[in-house]
């Protein structure tokens, strides 16, 4: 005789002595993880992303400093350094005075990205934001950057280096002035084709 039971097996011929088979418990289902109304399971969600993003916000972000007008200038320098012998001679010229132009407009207020150099210079004439030397060589710098943008001027390395050097300078000389006098800004004088 076979006495079997569904999930049980007896070895044949083993008597009532094996071991007791483990009962069987009946199935289930889910157990409920949030129990009651399903807006309070979302606000209560919203409301630790709010306070989790709060605390992200104000401790654990790190604040992002922008650069200074003078630290943005002075990296596109470099970069126009690091390419000073590729491109012509008119893209050059637009980089450069770009640069000094968006420099003198970010860090002084100035409106020299929107005025020709004619505007600008004439406008420094007006202010006492810069003494005479600083607008001499300033005029000197923006003369020859559209001499190359206008003129379809032509410049060499050293003529290139030159004006970055110029330009580099002008940015500069604003960390020196707490020590030294508004005497000058320390732009060479970059001289054109037609000078040389």
């Amino acid at each position: 005789m076979n006495n079997q039971q569904p999930g049980i097996s007896f070895a044949p011929g083993a008597s009532g002595g094996g071991p007791t088979p483990a009962p069987i418990h009946d199935i289930v289902g889910p157990l409920p993880f949030f129990s009651g109304p399903l807006w309070v399971i979302v606000a209560a969600f919203l409301l630790v992303a709010m306070v989790g993003g709060l605390v992200w916000w104000f401790f654990i972000r790190k604040k992002v400093v922008p650069p200074t007008p003078r630290e943005s200038a002075l990296a596109a320098l470099v970069s126009l350094r690091d390419k000073v012998n590729e491109g012509n001679d008119h893209d050059f010229g637009v980089g450069v005075s770009d640069v000094l132009r968006r420099f003198l407009g970010d860090a002084f207020g100035l409106a020299a990205p929107r005025q020709t150099t004619e505007e600008f210079l004439l406008s420094l004439h007006q202010s006492l934001r810069f003494v005479a030397t600083e607008q001499e060589s300033l005029a000197d710098f923006l003369r020859h950057a559209d001499y190359l943008k206008y003129a379809q001027g032509a410049a060499t390395s050293e003529q290139r280096l030159a004006l970055i050097e110029a330009a580099e300078s002008f940015v500069q000389s604003g960390e020196q002035e707490s020590e030294e006098s508004l005497t000058t800004k320390g732009i060479p004088k970059v001289e054109t084709k037609e000078e040389a």
